[in-house]
């Protein structure tokens, strides 16, 4: 008898927390391999990469990519923050207005010391001043590496 009773409360208890982590979302700017399970429904949220959205055409996915990477860039310089030596694993994820939802960031072991706290306000303000230069009618994302200095130049 006495066992119903647990096994009730322990059946709510397993529900309680499985609903608490299915509700559990990553912040805007995240450290890859923070919350996999979170990570993993963002990308199925996400279906689309930028070389879909930008046509299957390679060289407008590399000048879509290259001109985020400057845009972080001359972002960085605007709010005097110095992201030189800065070598990072990003994943961004756009809605499909072109805004950013997220970006998850891992820093390579072959970077520039970052103090992980001020480098994701960095991300976390670029994500409010980014203006959209593309969209898409899904969402979608795109994982790759970054390094600056960008060493690129925008076309005139």
């Amino acid at each position: 008898m006495r066992l119903i009773p647990t096994t009730i409360l322990l059946v709510c208890a397993l529900a309680s927390s499985s609903m608490l982590m299915s509700q559990a979302q990553l912040p805007a700017v995240f450290l890859l391999g923070q919350d996999e399970a979170a990570y993993e429904k963002l990308n199925v949220e996400h279906p689309r990469n930028l070389l879909v959205v930008s046509g299957n055409d390679t060289g407008k996915a590399l000048n879509h990519w290259l001109d985020f990477i400057l845009t972080i860039q001359e972002h960085a310089e605007n709010v005097k923050y110095d992201i030189n030596g800065l070598k990072v694993f990003l994943h961004v994820f756009w809605n499909e207005d072109g805004s950013i939802k997220h970006i998850g960031y891992f820093v390579k072991p072959d970077s520039r010391n970052f103090k992980p706290d001020e480098l994701r306000a960095f991300f976390g303000t670029f994500i409010r001043a980014y203006k959209p230069k593309f969209s898409s009618d899904k969402k979608f994302s795109h994982y790759t590496t970054a390094s600056f200095p960008t060493l690129i130049e925008r076309k005139q």
